[in-house]
């Protein structure tokens, strides 16, 4: 049985060997189809992960601004633009009187000069985005918190931008002000929250006295709906309510990058099925050619005494050899490619405001070795129903019609 094994191993290297060029072939097509498959698959994955983040990191369902702010689609989703004017004593007041289930966080917003990007370690020329929150209504900064403490964030303390600098419970001097670092905030994918500074309100109002007296500068209004509440119906209140103002809907904007983002990954999810599909029918091809062009010689060995099933294994070994050998060296070039794509995926993601999730080693190992067997078994049944009719032929005929 062994001695057999062998021998049949042996005919596959020396048929394989053989046709250099046509197995080279198949052997690269195979290996492009697990490479376009690898990625796409692991990118749905990613790209679903990255938008269901994108979901969560959604703290208010409505942005209120001035009439004349500029709206920033990724940035709205979590905070207020620095160029927003500031809203007026009218506004402030008309919004203090809306409902009470309705939760309203206040925030400003402005652009630091250039001295304090210096205090911060920044290059020169430089800006930093500074913010003004409300920490007892706050729900767009304080849950990115990297560590959380125990004590509330209060007056006298600051957090910082991921991409900034500093420990907790460090000192800071800003502007002849010192303040204490309450925390980092985690990779928001937000620019502007990024190598942002937060303070309270008032402690804002202090380092950057406002022009509006009475305002503490507040640009924006950040209000979160009870979830029954249909938020159109809110939003229209609230322009009915607030004159001169703006009300950007979060879950109106997110639903549209959904809609986007959820095409997006059907297509990449049909691109994964037609590629294994095409795999299929191309060694199915590659095979039926295969049978007709070498149906004398298959039909020598059965006259000297091989089985249809053995030629048939025949044909399926060479199959697998073929497949199983490009399907390693596609997934390896597809990993070596992605090592490569990652940094420039990643920065097109943030500068849309989201995140691109790690993917672990074993499970980018995991989803290899499946396509890898999966790849190697689509070509041992495609051989296999390609080789079936040699089961039914008799020898004679296979040697006299090699056509």
């Amino acid at each position: 049985m062994s001695a057999g094994l062998v021998s049949l191993a042996r005919l596959i290297l020396s048929n394989l060997t053989r046709r250099r060029l046509r197995s080279g072939v198949l052997m690269l097509a195979v290996g492009l189809v697990a490479a376009l498959g690898f990625l796409s698959i692991n990118l749905v994955g990613r790209l679903e992960r990255s938008l269901l983040q994108g979901f969560e990191r959604l703290g208010a369902d409505l942005l209120v601004v001035h009439a004349d702010a500029p709206v920033n689609l990724t940035q709205a989703l979590l905070t207020v633009e620095p160029e927003a004017p500031p809203l007026q004593p009218a506004q402030l007041a008309a919004a203090a009187g809306l409902p009470p289930q309705l939760s309203i966080s206040p925030q400003r917003a402005v652009r630091s000069d250039g001295q304090l990007a210096l205090e911060l370690g920044l290059g020169q020329g430089s800006s930093v985005p500074l913010y003004g929150i409300d920490p007892d209504h706050d729900t767009t900064v304080l849950p990115w918190l990297e560590d959380h403490r125990g004590i509330d964030f209060q007056a006298g303390q600051v957090i910082l931008g991921h991409r900034l600098r500093g420990r907790q419970g460090d000192r800071l001097r800003l502007l002849d002000h010192t303040f204490q670092i309450y925390g980092r905030l985690a990779p928001t994918g937000v620019p502007s929250h990024e190598s942002g500074v937060f303070f309270t309100l008032d402690d804002l109002e202090e380092l950057l006295p406002s022009a509006t007296a009475g305002s503490l500068g507040v640009n924006g209004l950040l209000i979160q709906a009870p979830p029954d509440q249909p938020i159109d119906q809110v939003r229209f209140s609230l322009l009915a309510q607030l004159p001169g103002v703006k009300v950007v809907g979060g879950r109106t904007l997110l639903a549209m990058v959904r809609q986007g983002g959820n095409l997006t990954l059907q297509l990449l999810g049909a691109l994964s099925v037609v590629l294994l599909v095409s795999v299929l029918l191309l060694i199915s091809l590659y095979y039926v050619g295969i049978a007709a062009e070498r149906r004398q010689e298959l039909g020598l060995l059965l006259s000297l005494g091989a089985t249809p099933w053995q030629l048939v294994g025949l044909l399926v070994g060479e199959s697998c050899v073929l497949c199983a050998a490009g399907g390693a060296l596609g997934l390896g070039a597809a990993a070596a490619l992605q090592a490569v794509l990652n940094p420039l995926l990643a920065l097109r993601l943030t500068e849309a405001g989201l995140l691109l999730p790690e993917a672990p080693a074993a499970q980018l190992l995991r989803l290899g070795l499946l396509l890898w067997a999966l790849i190697t078994a689509l070509g041992a049944g495609a051989a296999l129903l390609a080789t079936a009719a040699l089961l039914r032929r008799e020898p004679l005929l296979l040697v006299q019609n090699d056509g």
